[in-house]
């Protein structure tokens, strides 16, 4: 990411509807999300308006904003207060927000959130073990391949494994003092 990139986190709003539309689908990254050649089509109105409710509605989910400009979303599901955990989900929108260090930097943001104002204890996450360049960023962000959940994804008409993901609060921790 080259120092003229502002990436920050947001609450949806409704002009956000439209931006989304105006991305569309990119068939490179719905296949990292685990869908399959062709399985989408243009993105409608009706998509992008039940996305933005959706997301709207998360009590932990956000707008992922690279210039002032819809580049994705980032949430973090599954919250357990008791145990002190979540399960991220993030992605973004569009090839050309693709390797420019833009995710690395939401997800350390969603991490901040986490282990900051949430005071979690873990964060994980799974990722199809085929997306290597979603590996190499979250391990550059501080996590750890915990495990493999053998053929548990079907894309284009073959079996995946999904890897488990994970860091801890002293984990992260750490790597702010680097």
């Amino acid at each position: 990411m080259t120092p003229e990139h502002s990436v920050t986190l947001r609450a949806p709003r409704p002009s956000d509807i439209d931006a989304r539309l105006a991305l569309g689908y990119s068939a490179e990254i719905n296949r990292m999300f685990g869908g399959s050649a062709g399985t989408h089509s243009d993105m409608t109105r009706e998509q992008a308006s039940a996305w933005y409710r959706k997301l709207a509605d998360h009590p932990c989910g956000w707008i992922i904003e690279v210039d002032g400009a819809l580049a994705g979303e980032a949430r973090l599901d599954n919250i357990n207060r008791q145990d002190q955990r979540a399960r991220m989900a993030i992605g973004l929108f569009s090839d050309r927000s693709l390797g420019r260090g833009i995710g690395r930097t939401a997800v350390r943001l969603v991490l901040d959130q986490a282990f900051g104002e949430m005071r979690l204890h873990r964060v994980d996450l799974r990722v199809l073990s085929f997306n290597e360049r979603a590996i190499r960023c979250y391990r550059a962000c501080g996590f750890r391949h915990e495990g493999t959940e053998r053929e548990s994804a079907f894309v284009d008409g073959a079996r995946h494994d999904d890897w488990i993901m994970g860091i801890l609060r002293p984990e992260y921790e750490a790597s702010l003092e680097r």
